[in-house]
């Protein structure tokens, strides 16, 4: 799905523009290429400065690979990904390190992500003394601070890892993406895998330092309701494709096409007669097809309620159905 025409790269923050990474899939004694799984196909989309964008779609879609594409943690097999009006998806080692002080990603198992063998203070400092963010004798401070920053203490730096509960992981993770003062934040499924009660702590106190420190944020997610308080817009992803976006009011109040109506559809209703209310939506039915061998035309059409003949052969255009919301749907066409 394209952006805005009007706006061109300079504009965003960064951007992605038909962004493909189709991992080939090996077999026999000489490992030769028998197929691809077509994560993501043909994704664009653009960041603001100082916006929050929520990614969102079934477990499975590509929303991963999208973020890991956009840090260059994959090389994407085709399509342009800027960085403030650069193109970094050929960049050197060198020019490339560079980008990534300004883009910082928070994975989503906070354990895994930290190094079990070191101390808090030496995991967020040893960025601050690589990059050389702060002296040597301002670097105690800057790490008390960002540990404060996070709602931990600063003594809590002279622990371990698994020393802490997984909210409290999360959010030393969190605190070493921001040692680098970043200007984008990519955060993968941030809060799947704390307890329920966790969850909108963290969302709150990530929404709460994107304020302070002025970074953009792309939030990665397979729950609608964890973005809909953070994110400014939203853009929705179905087998490696957009399926919408739009600014998260419209989403959540007008949404067009009909998995983002789906994906609505399955988020609990937190009143009374809340379940009943749910039971009499219709929820989707099918799994989701393989990315090995996706559908032809819409990748949604096996499963849609409202599937016409040309949704069966032909790719959907991008219509801007208002300004700023588009929708990858022959509904609108």
């Amino acid at each position: 799905m394209a952006p805005d025409k009007r706006q061109h790269s300079d504009s965003f923050l960064m951007e992605a523009r038909d962004l493909k990474m189709h991992f080939p899939i090996r077999k026999g004694l000489f490992s030769s290429t028998v197929g691809y799984v077509y994560a993501v196909d043909g994704v664009s989309f653009g960041i603001n400065r100082r916006e929050s964008l929520g990614l969102v779609g079934e477990s499975g879609c590509g929303k991963t690979t999208v973020g890991r594409c956009l840090l260059r943690l994959y090389r994407p097999t085709s399509g342009k990904i800027f960085f403030q009006g650069q193109e970094i998806q050929d960049m050197t080692r060198k020019d490339l390190l560079k980008v990534r002080t300004r883009v910082q990603m928070i994975f989503q198992d906070p354990y895994s992500s930290l190094n079990p063998r070191m101390r808090v203070r030496d995991i967020i400092g040893e960025v601050l003394t690589v990059y050389k963010i702060v002296e040597p004798l301002e670097r105690k401070d800057r790490i008390a601070e960002l540990l404060q920053a996070v709602g931990l203490q600063p003594d809590h730096g002279a622990r371990y890892p698994h020393e802490f509960s997984g909210g409290q992981r999360q959010r030393i993770g969190i605190a070493r993406a921001l040692a680098m003062n970043p200007k984008l934040i990519i955060a993968d499924e941030p809060v799947s895998a704390l307890d329920v009660s966790i969850q909108a702590q963290v969302i709150n106190l990530l929404d709460r330092l994107k304020e302070q420190f002025g970074f953009s944020f792309l939030i990665i997610a397979h729950d609608m309701s964890v973005v809909e308080h953070v994110a400014d817009r939203i853009a929705v992803m179905y087998l490696g494709r957009l399926a919408e976006m739009a600014s998260d009011k419209e989403i959540y109040t007008d949404p067009k096409h009909p998995y983002t109506r789906a994906l609505m559809a399955a988020v609990p209703i937190a009143a009374p007669g809340g379940i009943e209310r749910r039971l009499q939506r219709k929820l989707l039915t099918g799994e989701v097809p393989s990315p090995i061998t996706p559908p032809a035309g819409c990748r949604f059409h096996p499963r849609c309620p409202r599937v016409m003949d040309e949704c069966r052969n032909r790719k959907p255009p991008v219509i801007e159905v208002q300004p700023g919301h588009y929708v990858h749907c022959f509904l609108y066409a």
